[in-house]
């Protein structure tokens, strides 16, 4: 149910509003009524409703005044204009505010049901696009944390070096053009540990709610790092300078240390994590304790070994050996670092039957699974029909970039489209890896690539309309409602206008009739 405030000077208008409409039957609450923009703006504060029906002219802060001070800090609030000025300049100024909804006093029961019908529209598309961006932006988080985790439990196996093991995630995490932080608490003693993440967590989601920390504890030291914040680093430091907890036996110090890259951080974390026998990894909310297992992994590329080493291999015994190795494994944590590590160490090896997409589907579909006997079935289940319905040799075209070529020809409308968007949103990959990977494959950037489709898509819709029509092909193709940027492109690209191409096309097509 939508929350409502009514705020106007006149008691018996607040009041008749509140009363003579039946709010239920439109799925609103009236929360209150206030009298003036004062009383308004604290009851907002409060109560943190969804829509304001407002008057403009009111005593001590207006109408306009509250919209403007509540912008500051809310975008999502709907206002209403209530007010008997019907000055041209109220309005702007409404607007300007992003009120679009304006009634003017004398107004009947039914125009407010209308306009609020409307309003609450709004606030349902606004509530839905929030839901989806929050469930994005914790699938992103999700899956930087369940990667970054498995580099931190291969850093912990000296056989291989930083490099070679941050090679297999750079399709899904920027390692060289980022620049990031890296922050210590010191003498944090481990029966606060928990506590103590759960405080910076609570404090990121607020005060940097884009931020995705990621943490790990050894010896009384709390490391937490994460990408740069642009210089804004005084609240983070004052909050984590004055962490204190109850049964702290001694003082928590603080340090900060920043990097250009994230492959710079590593490299330094690893030189102090890897001289201890184990480290905790938080990872998800839950708390891992993440050993040197050094066995497990040489068995994984051992594994990985046989498919490089010859074209044809027993591949049944390849699965039972799989089976018999993962099937040890009794943390479920462990269990999905060492077949994530598996899957990308065949990603980075360019088998045919395993991608950066087959990856990213499977860390979704196991996100959420808590049974190490469902996740390895899960996983030899998928193996091994990837292994019966394709060949063990090496692919030429990589499956990413042939999903991102089929989601570009189903999204040539979208104005907006573009390579980051897809890297991000689709393919939560690397854009600068899937851009490089793009030009390799096809031969063309991908700006070229978009414009050429778009115009050959053009030609065609061109051959099958008229000239009073060709405004629709803008949209069709991705121009969106502005015909004249359709038609500069298409000459530039062409050397005709839409319709001189038309009338070139028609008139080759009489003389061939001829």
């Amino acid at each position: 149910m939508l929350r409502l405030v009514i705020v106007d000077d006149e008691k018996i208008i607040r009041e008749t509003i509140s009363t003579i409409i039946d709010w239920n039957s439109l799925d609103i609450e009236v929360i209150g009524t206030c009298k003036n923009g004062i009383e308004a703006y604290d009851m907002i504060l409060d109560e943190y409703p969804d829509i304001v029906l407002t008057d403009i002219k009111m005593p001590g802060l207006s109408g306009l005044e509250l919209i403007e001070k509540i912008r500051q800090t809310d975008e999502d609030i709907k206002f209403v204009i209530l007010s008997g000025y019907g000055e041209f300049d109220y309005a702007k100024t409404a607007m300007k505010y992003g009120v679009k909804h304006y009634l003017l006093k004398p107004c009947n029961e039914n125009q407010i049901i209308d306009v609020m019908k409307q309003v609450a529209q709004d606030c349902y598309r606004t509530r839905a696009l929030q839901e989806m961006q929050n469930k994005h932006q914790k699938l992103i988080a999700n899956l930087q944390e369940n990667i970054m985790r498995n580099i931190i439990m291969e850093g912990l196996t000296p056989k291989d070096n930083l490099r070679n093991i941050l090679s297999q995630y750079e399709h899904y995490i920027d390692f060289l053009n980022i620049d990031y932080d890296l922050c210590y608490v010191y003498y944090l003693e481990e029966n606060n540990l928990e506590e103590c993440v759960n405080k910076i967590r609570s404090f990121l989601s607020v005060s940097y709610p884009s931020v995705i920390p990621f943490f790990i504890y050894t010896r009384n030291t709390l490391i937490l790092f994460f990408k740069g914040l642009n210089d804004f680093y005084d609240p983070l430091d004052n909050f984590l300078k004055n962490l204190h907890f109850n049964h702290q036996t001694v003082s928590i110090e603080y340090e900060r240390k920043h990097f250009p890259n994230l492959q710079n951080l590593l490299e330094v974390l690893f030189k102090k994590i890897n001289r201890y026998e184990y480290v905790y990894l938080i990872n998800n909310h839950h708390i891992i304790t993440a050993y040197n297992h050094s066995s497990l992994f040489i068995y994984i590329d051992d594994i990985l070994n046989k498919f490089s080493s010859q074209g044809n291999f027993d591949k049944e015994k390849i699965i039972e050996e799989l089976s018999e190795i993962l099937s040890q494994i009794e943390d479920v944590d462990l269990l999905k670092a060492v077949i994530t590590t598996f899957l990308m160490k065949l990603v980075n090896h360019n088998f045919i039957f395993y991608n950066p997409i087959h990856v990213t589907d499977f860390l979704i579909e196991i996100n959420d699974i808590n049974h190490c006997k469902t996740i390895l079935q899960i996983f030899l289940n998928k193996f091994s029909n990837h292994m019966a319905s394709n060949p063990a040799t090496h692919y030429r075209h990589k499956d990413f970039i042939e999903k991102t070529l089929m989601y570009v020809n189903e999204h040539l409308s979208d104005p907006n489209l573009s390579l980051k968007w897809i890297a991000e949103n689709y393919l939560f990959m690397n854009v600068d890896y899937l851009s490089k990977q793009f030009i390799k494959q096809t031969g063309y950037k991908f700006s070229q690539y978009l414009t050429n489709l778009r115009i050959e898509r053009a030609k065609k819709l061109l051959l099958e309309c008229n000239t009073e029509k060709i405004y629709t092909i803008a949209e069709q193709i991705g121009c969106g409602n502005n015909p004249q940027y359709f038609s500069q492109i298409f000459k530039k690209y062409t050397g005709m206008t839409p319709t001189e191409y038309i009338k070139k096309a028609n008139g080759g097509n009489e003389n061939e009739s001829k």
